[in-house]
């Protein structure tokens, strides 16, 4: 076991009515999901702790040493999931994230120990009435803020849920902050051999109401950082003997 730094993001997932999917085409979405991590790693290289830790054929965690980007990793790896759906076969995955102070690293990140875990594992067995992504934190300034847990991830959740494998190719690039230009040409050619053109992936993302999602993102990683600096300040008073502060702002 290794220390670890006060708090990290803990994402705990699994694939939406797996039970429905062949072993190669739940071996297919596992793979997905780790090479997703790996094109997040490529734009954020420290963000990611170690690799996503894959079980039981369709579960898997992932531990974030920038908690403030939890949700912006969720919806990007469930973006990379939903690309591969087709007509007949719907990719998704739950996501939990608990965020927290985290006691022990394990090179295997689901044996590792802490706050964020226990909230990433409980939050993902509390999903009700067809939830897929949830937050959760014991973090005294996350128990006053209601906002993000109880209307900005439920939103937000809502908006992927819409979203087709073609809507969810193009925020999935916007996510990693790819120009439109970039997303177009990385986009698999049309049935005719076509490319898709720079003005399809603008339609695409007006469609997919991205917007909302890039400003609902930016909000909740300004404000968990800004939460975080509070939280360490706090500590940092109480490590001298002061009085402790009041969370939030």
């Amino acid at each position: 076991m290794e220390p670890s730094p006060k708090y990290y993001a803990v994402l705990t997932g699994d694939l939406v009515k797996s039970s429905r999917l062949s072993a190669q085409q739940s071996r297919e979405a596992m793979d997905r999901l780790a090479a997703a991590v790996s094109d997040f790693t490529a734009v954020f290289p420290d963000a990611v702790h170690g690799e996503i830790d894959t079980f039981r054929h369709d579960s898997w965690q992932l531990l974030l040493n920038r908690p403030e980007l939890c949700l912006r990793a969720a919806t990007f790896l469930r973006c990379s999931l939903k690309s591969l759906s087709t007509a007949g076969l719907h990719y998704d995955s739950r996501v939990s994230i608990g965020l927290g102070e985290v006691e022990e690293i394990s090179p295997r990140i689901s044996d590792s120990r802490g706050a964020a875990f226990v909230s990433s594992g409980k939050g993902l067995d509390g999903m009700e009435g067809g939830a897929t992504l949830a937050f959760s934190s014991p973090l005294q300034w996350f128990r006053g803020q209601n906002a993000l847990p109880r209307a900005v991830v439920p939103l937000l959740d809502a908006l992927v849920l819409e979203w087709s494998p073609g809507e969810s190719r193009a925020v999935a690039g916007s996510l990693l902050g790819f120009t439109q230009e970039r997303i177009a040409h990385q986009w698999p050619p049309k049935a005719d051999g076509r490319p898709i053109s720079r003005q399809a992936v603008t339609k695409t993302l007006k469609r997919a109401r991205w917007r909302l999602a890039e400003e609902a993102l930016q909000w909740v990683e300004e404000e968990i950082d800004r939460a975080l600096r509070s939280e360490e300040a706090r500590g940092d008073i109480d490590s001298e003997g002061g009085v402790e502060g009041q969370g939030g702002f």
